[in-house]
């Protein structure tokens, strides 16, 4: 139809104090989150774990799915993290591949990381976002722009 789709994937997930281990002998209550309180955007909790953020850094560059941004989000322990835009199968491809590695590296730090939109009702929900754009394959111009002035 002449159009190319571009995505974003924006991820909220819990970074636990425990370990998969840990979690099972406490029957997957009373977890400790990495962070306390309730703040989003925390320069204190994001300054607190900075060589964690920095080996996220790291890693999603590495593996060619690079962040726009990470930081704390509202909620103990809860992280959101923006991958970079692509076109839409790529897109996809990347936010797996950041689910898949971030808990992996968590475990490599005797952390846990879940995605889960619920895991206690203690605690705030959690999502993913997805941002899509079409553009005109004819120059690259956004499908959803439409210069109001021409109304005017």
């Amino acid at each position: 139809m002449g159009f190319e789709a571009f995505a974003s994937l924006e991820y909220e997930f819990f970074l636990f104090d425990e370990t998969p281990d840990s979690v099972r002998e406490k029957n997957f209550t009373n977890l400790k989150p990495i962070t306390p309180g309730w703040f989003g955007y925390s320069m204190l909790r994001n300054s607190t774990h900075a060589e964690l953020y920095h080996e996220i850094i790291e890693l999603t560059n590495g593996m060619d799915f690079p962040l726009e941004g990470i930081h704390t989000e509202t909620g103990p322990g809860v992280i959101e993290a923006a991958i970079a835009v692509d076109n839409a199968l790529n897109a996809a491809d990347k936010g797996a591949l950041f689910k898949t590695f971030l808990k992996v590296l968590a475990q490599r730090h005797e952390l846990m990381a879940t995605f889960m939109a619920k895991w206690s009702n203690d605690y705030p929900g959690q999502s993913g976002h997805i941002h899509l754009s079409l553009r005109h394959k004819n120059g690259a111009k956004s499908a959803f722009y439409d210069n109001i002035e021409r109304f005017l």
